[in-house]
């Protein structure tokens, strides 16, 4: 997968151009080094991005210079985003759209380099197709210009790679890779996400425990990001999630329509356990999923047995018992024997697992503690329910039930494969193949 680099000049004030002045940057000496990073930069990318106005200005300059910075740009294939360009005289240029810029980074090759073009830039951004900033900062503030980054823009989290000063004038390097974006939920709590890959968009839903990090999670999305955009998040009250008391399944539901619509209104969807169940309630309740993919959303079909309840579970972490709540939705809940949770209490995991004890409850509730609610009969889209051959009685019969409920689904088995013991490629696997049906 090619990634999408983006490098700038900038100014302290995060000016890139001021109106009427070009040359601000060459007043400062960026050094060998500062020449050598452009350079190599250039040299080593497989292809150039420009928005039009940007492409203009380099057509206009590059076409009559030798040396090997202008050759490299006179020779790399260079793609333009617009609507208006019909006749671009740069040699090697191919006039595309924002929408085949994801099948770009699909294609092999070097990484793509983008210049200038900052409404491009923050195009790119808003879609999450940026892998990487490296700003070249100047120790100059003009006040007002082009900025890269403007008030309105998402909220994105970035982290630090390199800080490289160049020269001896100031001029430092910083390069920043997205650490996770955030959209806002209909109740103002923030939710954390990160994007991955390049294709049609799938998110998904972790179940209990998880976060955007957990192994699991991060192995399937990494099977699915060879064809898809993946955006895997965390459920609010968790990772770098907010959380808005009281608690209701409906804001959760909410939460995965505002990833949806971030997303472009409308996107495939997985969920793993209970994420599997929320996925069903919100295609249930109209979220604009067009396709679902579940892995054993674990209702129960026994009426002799039972889950434990939200209730339950919300009152021994607010008697500040988060260790009990835990072994008891492992044990009642998860059908763990006692002696294998005794087990785990003294594994580094498990303190990990009670920081997030406060989310069981959400678990429950989104499950609830009977049989595959009546009401998803109403999830109208295609519907792969995935289960393991090595699955306790329940989680099989509980795939079988779900698929029975809805109006277009089908069962799959995963051979070998069991609740809580799955192997992330072969998950990602199935999943892939199947939305790429």
């Amino acid at each position: 997968m090619r990634k999408i680099i983006v490098s700038e000049f900038m100014t302290l004030d995060g000016v890139m151009e001021r109106p009427g002045e070009l040359g601000w940057a060459f007043r400062f000496d960026r050094g060998d080094e500062g020449h050598t990073f452009k350079s190599e930069e250039v040299t080593s990318a497989g292809a150039l991005l420009l928005g039009r106005t940007t492409y203009e200005g380099f057509a206009d300059a590059w076409p009559s210079r030798t040396g090997e910075f202008a050759d490299a740009m006179n020779s790399m294939p260079k793609y333009v985003v617009s609507g208006t360009l019909k006749d671009p005289t740069w040699n090697n240029t191919t006039v595309i759209s924002l929408d085949d810029v994801a099948e770009l980074k699909r294609r092999p090759g070097g990484d793509i380099l983008v210049n200038g073009s900052a409404m491009l830039v923050r195009a790119l951004a808003r879609r999450g197709l940026v892998d990487e900033y490296r700003l070249m900062v100047y120790p100059i503030l003009l006040g007002k210009g082009q900025r890269l980054f403007e008030e309105g823009d998402p909220e994105t989290a970035l982290r630090l790679v390199e800080a490289r000063p160049v020269g001896d004038d100031g001029v430092v390097v910083l390069t920043y890779r997205p650490r996770y974006h955030t959209v806002t939920s209909a109740d103002g709590t923030s939710i954390a996400y990160e994007r991955i890959g390049a294709g049609p968009v799938v998110i998904v839903v972790q179940g209990a425990f998880s976060t955007r990090q957990d192994p699991l999670m991060t192995g399937i999305v990494e099977a699915l990001a060879t064809g898809h955009t993946v955006v895997n998040y965390d459920r609010r009250g968790r990772g770098d999630s907010g959380d808005t008391a009281p608690y209701a399944v409906q804001r959760e539901i909410e939460d995965l329509a505002a990833l949806v619509e971030a997303a472009g209104g409308e996107a495939m969807v997985f969920g793993g356990s209970s994420g599997g169940a929320l996925a069903l309630e919100a295609a249930a309740a109209g979220v604009p999923i067009t396709k679902l993919a579940v892995f054993e959303p674990p209702y129960v079909t026994d009426p002799g047995r039972s889950l434990p309840s939200a209730e339950e579970l919300g009152a021994l972490v607010e008697e500040g018992r988060r260790g009990d709540a835990v072994e008891l939705f492992l044990t009642k809940g998860a059908e763990m024997p006692p002696e294998a949770v005794a087990g785990m209490k003294g594994q580094p995991f498990w303190p990990q697992m009670e920081a997030v004890a406060h989310t069981l409850a959400y678990e429950a509730a989104v499950v609830g503690g009977g049989p595959v609610p009546e009401r998803l009969s109403k999830v109208a889209v295609p519907t792969l329910v995935l289960a393991g051959s090595a699955s306790t009685e329940r989680m099989r019969t509980a795939a079988q039930a779900v698929t029975d409920r809805l109006p277009d689904a089908r069962l799959q088995w995963l051979e070998g494969q069991a609740h809580g013991q799955v192997d992330p490629a072969s998950m990602g696997k199935a999943v892939s193949e199947y939305f790429s049906e």
